[in-house]
């Protein structure tokens, strides 16, 4: 009986390996080759799936998207509160070890894309997606009242962008700590309360770490 070949699954461990050799060598050293090794795999079977360069860089954010919604679905939210777009925010921000591999994945690709159109490009479709799921969020928020009606949502998702961009960057690379982070980010939060409603408390911006219900 022929072997049943899960396609799928190989072009998601394929976009594994490739995260792992971003991290390790940077876009440089992301060859087919060296991602075929990574996997086990052989190099005939991986340029099946990943035939150029494009194909590499996709299966990587596919890779790394996938991880970040897997988190996120496990963080029940009956209903889009600050709290709860407090922890989208974390979940993007390094603050332990698998975010940390995960935003050095992306400040490769980051930096290449300086140079290298193709990722650019892939890169700016990544966040436009970014910007749109958390502007629903927040506008889902708002129809339940647990956002403020004074939040631009489109502005607000594109400046919690920047904020988390901005993060990353600093932790990564000046030292800056996850206390003072998370600081900043509920220092942020704090306007996106409603301006009639309770007040969030810091004390309660601070509590751990979920995920929140996947945005599509």
């Amino acid at each position: 009986m022929p072997k049943i070949v899960d396609h799928e699954e190989r072009r998601r461990h394929l976009g594994g390996a490739a995260c792992v050799v971003l991290g390790r060598t940077g876009s440089a050293g992301m060859t087919v080759r060296a991602v075929a090794n990574e996997a086990g795999m052989a190099l005939a079977t991986a340029q099946h799936y990943l035939p150029t360069r494009e194909h590499m860089v996709r299966a990587a954010i596919d890779h790394l998207a996938d991880r970040v919604v897997r988190r996120a679905r496990q963080i029940p939210a009956e209903s889009i509160t600050v709290e709860v777009i407090g922890q989208a925010v974390r979940q993007l921000v390094p603050l332990d070890e698998e975010r940390t591999f995960e935003a050095r994945v992306w400040l490769a690709l980051t930096a290449e894309s300086l140079v290298d159109d193709q990722i650019a490009v892939v890169l700016a479709e990544s966040e436009v997606e970014l910007r749109a799921n958390l502007e629903r969020l927040l506008a889902l928020g708002q129809a339940s009242g647990d956002i403020g009606a004074q939040v631009d949502a489109r502005a607000e998702a594109a400046a919690l962008t920047t904020l988390m961009d901005g993060l990353t960057l600093r932790i990564l690379t000046t030292g800056l700590s996850h206390v003072d982070a998370c600081q900043e980010i509920d220092a942020h939060l704090v306007r996106l309360a409603p301006e009639q409603g309770r007040p969030i408390g810091q004390d309660r911006l601070r509590q751990p770490l979920g995920d929140v219900t996947p945005v599509d």
